[in-house]
């Protein structure tokens, strides 16, 4: 989801930029229509990111409890 979300923003930005150049006869600036699509998907991932972060805690902290409960196998003092 975040890839495709990335990637989707990347492109309008990239289109909207161009369009934008060609309504006032301007050439398209290569190094601005890549920092603009860059950005635009990374600030999109964050978000994506940040919006679906919660089945991402559930599924750490269902690994903390496993986690604990292989520890609890090894109580005692080693002897050696």
């Amino acid at each position: 989801m975040i890839v495709i979300a990335s990637i989707g923003v990347a492109l309008v930005a990239f289109i909207l930029y161009a369009l934008e150049r060609r309504s006032k006869q301007e050439p398209i600036v290569w190094e601005d229509a890549l920092k603009m699509s860059v950005f635009g998907g990374l600030i999109t991932a964050g978000v994506v990111f940040a919006s679906t972060a919660e089945p991402v805690a559930q599924t750490v902290a269902a690994v903390v409890v496993d986690a604990q409960a292989a520890q609890d196998m090894f109580v005692g003092t080693p002897a050696f």
